[in-house]
């Protein structure tokens, strides 16, 4: 990727998080950027590929299938979507386990053409990292509305989930 000519047309990578809440923003921020003629990218598990190729099948888009990790303590074998966990308990483990990810990543990332931008969940914080070491700039993605991500703010910012004081 750092040797490869920039092209007249920006190219963007898309990274969602394992869970379709999350994918589906990042697949509609797909379609508006390929009618803009943006080169686009979207990285996936191969579980979730199925789902992504159907959302994009009348697109030129890429995507590229990373690995989930496995053996992971309490997230059952070929679980790679929070919609298949069985139960939400086990997410903080399924989210962790995306950090192992990160590797495969950064491999597939110098397999690509000059790569204009990351744009990348939330949740997959580590993507920073990454983006950083190949000096491309990387945007957030967050799937919740603007208002719920304010209400989030003002909370947090304010304090009110420390209680009465």
């Amino acid at each position: 990727m750092a040797t490869s000519p920039r092209s007249s047309r920006p190219h963007i990578v898309l990274f969602p998080f394992m869970s379709k809440g999350h994918t589906v923003p990042l697949l509609h921020l797909a379609q508006l950027l390929l009618h803009r003629n943006v080169t686009v990218t979207f990285f996936t598990t191969s579980a979730n590929r199925p789902f992504i190729s159907d959302s994009l099948s009348d697109t030129d888009a890429s995507i590229v299938e990373l690995p989930f990790p496995q053996n992971i303590e309490g997230v059952p074998e070929g679980v790679e979507s929070t919609e298949n966990l069985p139960s939400m308990s086990l997410f903080v483990p399924f989210a962790t386990a995306t950090k192992l990810m990160q590797p495969n990543f950064e491999k597939a990332l110098q397999t690509l053409p000059y790569v204009t931008s990351i744009i990348s969940d939330g949740f997959l914080r580590w993507t920073q990292q990454s983006a950083a070491k190949f000096e491309i700039p990387r945007l957030v993605s967050y799937g919740m509305s603007n208002y719920s991500q304010a209400v989030l703010h003002a909370v947090l910012t304010n304090g009110l989930l420390s209680g009465p004081s």
